[in-house]
């Protein structure tokens, strides 16, 4: 999937976690770094969901100006989820283009 708004179209890669493996059809420093990211972001966004008493994170993003980052997950989750989706892309795009392509990657629609 590309995102044609930004100055040149970017790529959006995607990752599975599947019993505890992150996959991906782009490469294993892509998966590694897929997998840092995904602890540490849901580790700070079930801790801010914590504070306000709103239960564990179901998806998170991070955007920065050079890429953005988001993670999905089941709505049954389990702290130690055996599935997952998320994304990476090298733009600053939003949080509801990502998680309209991720919930179609998930066959969610």
């Amino acid at each position: 999937m590309e995102f044609p708004h930004a100055t040149m179209p970017q790529t959006l890669r995607v990752f599975e976690i599947q019993n505890g493996l992150v996959i991906s059809e782009t490469g294993q420093q892509d998966a590694d770094d897929f997998a840092a990211d995904f602890q540490g972001l849901r580790h700070f966004a079930d801790r801010v969901g914590a504070s306000l008493e709103l239960g564990n994170s179901l998806y998170a993003a991070l955007h920065e100006p050079e890429f953005t980052f988001m993670f999905l997950l089941p709505p049954d989750a389990q702290a130690q989820p055996s599935r997952a989706t998320g994304a990476m892309i090298s733009a600053n795009v939003s949080n509801n283009e990502l998680l309209v392509s991720l919930r179609a990657q998930q066959g969610q629609g």
